[in-house]
């Protein structure tokens, strides 16, 4: 058996106490460079039986599942997402396995990147290297109105901490009800009203087609000129060109964005040299407690599906294909 870990930067799922029984069953092989395209992932991967993705960094199509024969199994660090063409991974009979986390480091990095950004920490770091002593003058959480559009079970923590700022609370989203928004004890609003009235927007969604650029030139329009935009979600959530434009031009205060729509950030993107945001290299799931789940989760499932009981399994269509084989 050989298993891929795919685009592990830090080596760090590999580092896990929890390889060491996968090791004892095959060979388990690393690659922690971003993969640039198919063909590269292709010639890496011809050998391998068991794939091990890292959320959903590797892009994983048809046309790359068609061409790895050996390939049976998906262990997916995280849920599944538009990364995996889960369609064509039950057509081919490879089973694809979840791990879900908690998403309890997303939760914390969202409130970093808001301070960081509203208390200008980052630049006073710098300032103070440089010999100088307050030089920005920072904006307080307390009192401030935080829109969330999600409230999922990311967004629902965040609500929860921002509450313990004494931040009031405003949530949106495709699926909440007026009950659900009452359990967390947020106010319900529509997208259009709780841009219009929140000093930090912060975005928890799954990208869809639905979700797809759902903030874009419009959507920041209607955003205070004072207020932030928070993104520990996924990058093709804001059209980055115009959010882009609406931090050159002053119409809104800043942003902290932690995902991008082209992850690499190529280094002549113009996020990387405005000075009110705040960037992190999706680093949202990136601790030793988050990965420890996760990466546990998929090792346990590949155990698990060795020993002929998979567990978490996706496509329980793709079992039944290998089975009848």
């Amino acid at each position: 058996m050989k298993c891929a870990i795919l685009e592990d930067f830090q080596g760090a799922a590999a580092s896990l106490p929890c390889m060491e029984p996968l090791r004892a069953r095959g060979e388990v092989i690393a690659f922690r460079q971003h993969v640039h395209s198919e063909e590269e992932l292709l010639e890496g991967l011809k050998e391998m039986h068991i794939l091990i993705p890292i959320r959903d960094r590797t892009r994983l199509s048809a046309r790359v599942l068609g061409a790895l024969p050996k390939l049976e199994m998906i262990s997916q660090t995280g849920i599944t997402s538009p990364h995996l063409d889960l369609d064509a991974a039950t057509r081919r009979g490879i089973v694809v396995c979840t791990s879900p986390g908690s998403g309890q480091s997303t939760v914390e990095l969202t409130f970093a990147l808001m301070l960081a950004l509203m208390r200008h920490i980052p630049q006073e770091h710098q300032a103070m290297r440089e010999g100088r002593w307050q030089t920005a003058f920072g904006v307080g959480l307390h009192g401030k109105t935080l829109g969330i559009i999600g409230l999922g079970r990311i967004g629902t923590q965040v609500a929860r901490i921002a509450q313990a700022f004494g931040m009031r609370v405003l949530a949106t989203g495709f699926t909440l009800t007026s009950a659900r928004a009452l359990a967390v004890g947020v106010q319900m609003a529509s997208l259009e009203d709780l841009l219009a009235r929140s000093d930090v927007v912060s975005i928890h969604l799954r990208l869809s087609e639905r979700s797809y650029k759902l903030i874009g030139r419009q959507e920041l329009r209607l955003m205070k000129p004072t207020a932030y935009l928070i993104n520990t979600a996924r990058g093709p959530l804001v059209d980055e060109m115009a959010l882009i434009e609406a931090i050159q031009q002053r119409r809104i205060a800043g942003a902290g964005l932690d995902v991008f729509e082209q992850e690499p950030v190529d280094p002549g993107n113009p996020l990387l040299h405005l000075d009110n945001v705040v960037l992190t290299p999706h680093i949202g799931f990136v601790t030793r407690e988050s990965y420890a789940q996760l990466v546990g989760g998929a090792v346990e499932n590949i155990l698990n599906y060795l020993d002929g009981n998979p567990t978490n399994v996706s496509n329980p269509e793709a079992l039944l294909q290998r089975q009848r084989r």
